[in-house]
This record gives C-alpha cells, structure tokens and sequence, in this order.
C-alpha cells in the first residue's frame, strides 16, 4: 500500500464536508459502506487512501458527483 499524499488528504476534506452538509455522522456512512467509522475518519483525515471502489459508494450514499471529491485546477 502507497502512502497518503496530499491529494488523499483534499479528497477526505471533500467527504467530511459532504457527509457533515447532509448531517450524516462517520459511523452511518461507515456501516453503509462496509467499514468502521474509525476507518471513515482515516480517509477524512487523509491518513489512508481511499480506493476508486470505495470512494464511488460514498459518491452514491452522499449524493454527490465522484468529481466532487477531487481538488479543483
């Protein structure tokens, strides 16, 4: 596994920002996906990567565009 760079940290930024805008709490969107809420706060915090699959079913469950999760030029 490569480590976190930067840009996993935007891209947990974008997903603390969606689930907090919908009031959702780490621990909802972590059973929804099939994982902890600590490991929620992992990707949030950009302490781990989070993989194209993952990262599609936070997409879905948030109602977000996947572009969304990913830093602007």
């Amino acid at each position: 596994m490569r480590k976190a760079t930067n840009i996993d940290k935007e891209i947990g930024e974008q997903i603390r920002i969606n689930r907090v805008l919908q009031n959702r709490s780490r621990k909802w969107l972590g059973d929804k996906i099939g994982i902890s809420y600590h490991q929620v706060q992992n990707y949030e915090l950009g302490r781990h990567r989070i993989s194209a699959s993952c990262l599609l079913a936070v997409s879905q469950l948030l109602k977000t565009p996947i572009s969304q999760f990913y830093p602007k030029k």
